[in-house]
């Protein structure tokens, strides 16, 4: 199998696990603990937040480690944490041990996905990088399938939330040692005339012209954080209060899984779809209409009368997010570049932190009012005006030089770095 396919599949995996154990189904296993231990439901928000937070903390850490250690040994050391979070889990009793277990969760996932998996996808595939990212980020994505039917299986059917926990754990390190065996860094490229043959004419030279720092600092990336930030928010609360929510309309936990899995199969599906789409569409386009689309789901989940509106209305949500999600990191990766792909996406990640308060509001409303409709309908508000401001505001970067990126016209393609 060539090298470039094992770490597709190595990369794809570990975001298919981290995705399925942690955000996805946390929310459901949240639901089986905070009735059995008697916990706020603000305190619950606060765990999600938490988890949410670790990842924003320790998003410098993989750029940093990937350029000591490598990227291999990056994402391994991530399974090791990610495992670590998991055994902690399984053996709390206490509130305050569970915070720490999710603390470790989100660093574990940080250093798993995506930063290391976009660096090495966009130097592995330097043609194709945007499909290769697009399967990635649905595959990926495909996690949030599995993960609350692996709950359900698990602690749904024996109503042992420990179990989980301590399966996970295991999964975790399997997976550690699956990434140091099919985890390669960049091989040298001797002819990079494949890459520059895949520029339009007015495509300009392989390298963006940016440095780290003029990139960090440029307002389409605090543009492009910011929206990515909203959606960050927004899904991160979602996952943490969609079962509850669907099981207040007097239906129970199941059908609130259900949404959950659907709502991750239409992100996975359109993420797949993005990823195409980004090769004849301004990806810009695509993440304005993703934006749109939360939003008007956010405001049917708020007022659903029925559950299978409340199920529809996370389909839609799901289909928007896989939209705007993964056009948002096409962006990053067509504005700026191979080179600096990775660095950007973290720092997407360290921005997006503020997604903590996301949970924690939801909860604190929730135990406030009894319904979570009111923040609900926060979000949408949010969501409509991150898509206004994609529409006014949102442009392809211009150069050290004063020429305008050629983002929004064709993929951009860099040369690659020698393996580290």
């Amino acid at each position: 199998m060539p090298r470039n396919a094992q770490v597709m599949i190595a990369a794809s995996l570990a975001f298919f696990f981290v995705t399925a154990t942690t955000f996805t189904s946390l929310g459901y296993v949240l639901y089986i603990m905070v009735d059995q231990l008697g916990w706020s439901k603000a305190s619950a928000g606060f765990s999600f937040a938490l988890l949410g937070l670790a990842c924003g903390v320790a998003s410098p850490l993989p750029p940093y480690l990937m350029k000591k250690i490598g990227t291999r040994l990056t994402m391994v050391a991530g399974a090791m944490v990610l495992a670590a979070g998991f055994l902690m889990a399984s053996l709390i009793n206490d509130l305050s041990f569970f915070f720490v277990a999710t603390s470790l969760m989100g660093a574990g996932f940080t250093l798993l996905a995506p930063s290391p998996a976009v660096h090495l996808l966009a130097n592995w595939f330097p043609r194709t990088s945007a499909r290769m990212i697009g399967f990635y980020f649905m595959v990926g994505s495909s996690g949030g399938i599995a993960g609350p039917l692996i709950v359900g299986a698990i602690a749904g059917a024996t109503g042992d939330w420990r179990l989980h926990w301590m399966v996970m754990a295991i999964a975790a390190a399997v997976l550690g040692l699956i990434c140091l065996v099919g985890i390669r860094d960049t091989a040298p490229i001797a002819d990079v005339a494949p890459v520059s043959s895949s520029l339009e004419p007015q495509g300009g030279s392989p390298d963006s012209g940016f440095t780290f720092r003029q990139a960090l600092f440029s307002r389409t990336f605090l543009i492009l954080a910011m929206i990515l930030t909203v959606v960050q928010t927004v899904v991160t609360a979602t996952h943490s209060l969609l079962v509850a929510h669907i099981a207040n309309l007097g239906h129970g936990a199941a059908p609130g899984a259900i949404a959950m899995s659907l709502l991750a199969f239409a992100g996975t599906g359109t993420k797949g779809l993005t990823g195409a789409m980004c090769e004849r569409v301004q990806p810009r386009l695509i993440l304005i209409a993703g934006l749109a689309l939360q939003a008007l789901a956010m405001g049917l989940l708020a007022h659903a009368p029925a559950v299978i509106v409340a199920v529809g209305a996370s389909v839609l949500f799901g289909a928007g997010w896989g939209m705007a999600w993964l056009s948002g990191h096409i962006l990053l990766l067509r504005y700026f570049g191979p080179k600096l792909a990775g660095d950007m996406t973290a720092m997407v990640t360290t921005a997006s932190t503020l997604a903590v308060f996301g949970p924690i509001g939801a909860g604190r409303v929730a135990d406030v009012t009894g319904t979570y409709a009111p923040a609900i309908v926060v979000f949408a508000g949010l969501l409509l005006a991150a898509a206004i401001g994609a529409v006014l505001f949102l442009r392809a970067p211009r150069a050290q030089s004063g020429t305008i990126a050629s983002a929004d016209r064709t993929e951009t393609a860099l040369k690659l770095e020698p393996a580290e």
